[in-house]
């Protein structure tokens, strides 16, 4: 749960940066003095000739042919708005110098000095980066949901034989787990807890339940036995874990039986 409180104030966080890129690459549109603006123009019915006429004001770079008209590509050193007519379209450019932008009432003075180098961040940059965090941090978010909700759909009863029949019988902790996956279907299936108790303690807990009660004699002779490999020091072979595993199974389906029998 903290994890997912973490991943989703992330997500949040990266959700902010992206947006607020957005509104700086919105602003970063202007054209300034000097700037190359590259116009797709699709018609059939004029030509490159006409188009350089149209486009008289500006200093025309480029013209380069497209399937279905051009691309122009072109600049200007003057400032202010200036219309071109295309057909029907009535094409606005508006060229703005960087001196206007600065407000200062007093004359410019020159300044011989050097000036350290200052950082500039590219937004474009910035925005692209946050997306994919957002995106990542998204699908980390998505897939522990799927995963959760995976078993929260599975019963107590197939969610421990998913686990006792995937556990690898070169783990080192093989009946700690094992144990431990049959103390979690215990808890889930009756609505208490026996995590962190001993054997003994189990027994004595899960006695007063009438379900478990034809049941009781081969939980403690399982988890007697399971102790002895588990605590004393002994090396249990695969095949002794293979039977121990079936028989836990063969004890967990007994009382999944017993329980649908009460229903």
């Amino acid at each position: 749960m903290k994890k997912k409180k973490i991943a989703l104030y992330l997500l949040f966080l990266v959700l902010f940066f992206v947006i607020s890129s957005i509104w700086v690459l919105a602003e970063e549109r202007s054209i300034y003095v000097g700037d190359l603006i590259r116009i797709k123009v699709s018609s059939d019915n004029i030509s490159s000739e006409e188009l350089r006429d149209k486009f008289k004001a500006f200093e025309i770079v480029d013209i380069e042919d497209a399937m279905d008209g051009y691309y122009i590509t072109l600049r200007s050193f003057e400032t202010g708005k200036k219309k071109v007519q295309l057909g029907n379209k009535e094409i606005v450019i508006d060229i703005k110098s960087t001196l206007d932008e600065i407000k200062r009432d007093s004359v410019f003075e020159g300044n011989l000095n050097i000036e350290e180098a200052v950082f500039f961040m590219n937004w474009k940059y910035v925005f692209y980066l946050s997306l994919m965090i957002f995106i990542l941090i998204g699908g980390i978010i998505f897939v522990s949901y799927m995963k959760d909700r995976r078993i929260i759909l599975k019963s107590p009863y197939q969610h421990f034989m998913n686990q006792a029949n995937n556990i690898s019988l070169d783990d080192d902790s093989y009946f700690v787990k094992l144990t431990f996956y049959f103390k979690e279907y215990i808890e889930s299936c009756y609505s208490f807890q026996i995590r962190g108790k001993t054997s003994s303690e189990i027994i004595d807990k899960i006695s007063c339940l009438s379900g478990l009660s034809g049941s009781l004699s081969a939980i403690k002779s399982w988890l007697e036995e399971s102790d002895r490999f588990k605590y004393g020091n002994i090396h249990a072979s695969k095949e002794k874990k293979q039977e121990l595993n079936k028989a836990l199974i063969e004890l967990v389906k007994k009382i999944e039986e017993t329980k649908e029998g009460e229903l």
